[in-house]
């Protein structure tokens, strides 16, 4: 709680965006009650009130569709109700039929979340007597001034854009993934363990598990500036850089995944356990990784800040992956020492690949 409370006052963390919805929210449903009930008069104020709490979503873009689908939700539990009091002769088998029904309809995936409104609206009207001409407008009336006050709120206070958290967490992506490829360059040159019980490609999974937060996050800041009013160029641009940066990230991991089930994981499995690479095979792909990876980081930073046009320097890390090619071409007559070379190598020059493009 103490941490929540402290974070409400910065600008752009989760707490502050939950306290300003919550705010919204309020607002949303004092308004559309004070209309409903006292400049409109309508029978049922309380559910404009609900109607407008439901509709304030995180972003414009989703309270504008939580909007309409409730009041396709909500015309459709009219309609079912309707039907289902004119072919029935009593209220009880009218309920029967018309929840039955409107339960059904409500699974439509179109409706989303607002499914459940069909069968609630069914059930309501024909419960108290309300399918009558009169009471079914005000029904839709008092959905349709919620929404709409709902809708106002969320698109005139404080619409978020959640741009500058995506920019933190791809960059963060990226120096894991870095860090991670360090680890195994200074595993193959021995300098350090790779930890009881855990294998490279394990950790590289963990890794991809991460990498799909980010990308939920990437289509939430995307969906945020959509019907945003105060979307700005500046934003727009951000959000197109953070995407490449994405794609960058995703790309390496890939082709990291891949080296990592050659070196422990299924790939390996196919090679006798008492074979290893030697020593200098190691480090020269030691070297191949660090210099990859300084490719890597460089490309990243240029695309996340605007300067994707510089191609960067790779001709050390283009040098490393010749000198390695060429002891590959010379490992001699030992075909089994020979295939397994060559495949870390392919895995290698992939990743170099994925780093410069």
């Amino acid at each position: 709680m103490r941490r929540f409370l402290r974070d409400m006052a910065r600008r752009g963390t989760w707490a502050q965006e939950t306290a300003t919805q919550a705010l919204k929210a309020a607002i949303a449903s004092v308004l559309a009650w004070i209309v409903a009930a006292h400049l409109l008069a309508l029978p049922m104020p309380y559910l404009a009130a609900w109607a407008a709490l439901v509709v304030v979503r995180p972003t414009v873009h989703w309270s504008v569709l939580t909007g309409l689908r409730q009041l396709v939700a909500v015309g459709l539990g009219v309609v079912v109700a309707v039907l289902a009091v004119v072919v029935t002769p009593g209220k009880e088998l009218a309920l029967a039929v018309g929840v039955s029904v409107a339960f059904l309809i409500g699974y439509w995936p179109r409706l989303n979340d607002q499914g459940l409104y069909v069968p609630f609206t069914a059930l309501f009207m024909i419960a108290v007597d309300s399918v009558e001409e009169p009471f079914v407008v005000v029904r839709l009336l008092e959905t349709a001034l919620g929404a709409g006050i709902g809708m106002a709120v969320n698109l005139l206070i404080e619409p978020p854009a959640r741009v500058r958290a995506v920019g933190t967490r791809i960059r963060q992506d990226g120096a894991a993934t870095a860090e991670f490829l360090r680890q195994i360059a200074a595993w193959l040159r021995e300098e350090s363990e790779r930890g009881d019980g855990d294998t490279w490609a394990g950790r590289a999974k963990r890794l991809d598990s991460h990498a799909a937060e980010t990308r939920s996050a990437l289509d939430h800041a995307n969906d945020s500036l959509r019907l945003n009013p105060h979307t700005t160029s500046a934003q727009t641009d951000a959000l197109d850089r953070f995407h490449a940066g994405f794609e960058l990230n995703q790309r390496v991991l890939r082709a990291t995944r891949a080296l990592t089930d050659v070196l422990d994981g299924p790939a390996r499995g196919a090679i006798p356990d008492d074979l290893a690479l030697d020593a200098e095979f190691c480090g020269d792909c030691a070297t191949v990784i660090e210099e990859t990876v300084d490719v890597y980081e460089g490309r990243l930073t240029r695309i996340l800040t605007r300067h994707d046009s510089d191609p960067g320097d790779s001709s050390s890390a283009d040098e490393a992956l010749t000198a390695l090619e060429r002891r590959t071409h010379a490992a001699g007559d030992d075909g089994v020492m020979v295939e397994m070379q060559a495949t870390v190598l392919v895995a290698l020059r992939r990743l170099l690949s994925e780093a410069q493009s």
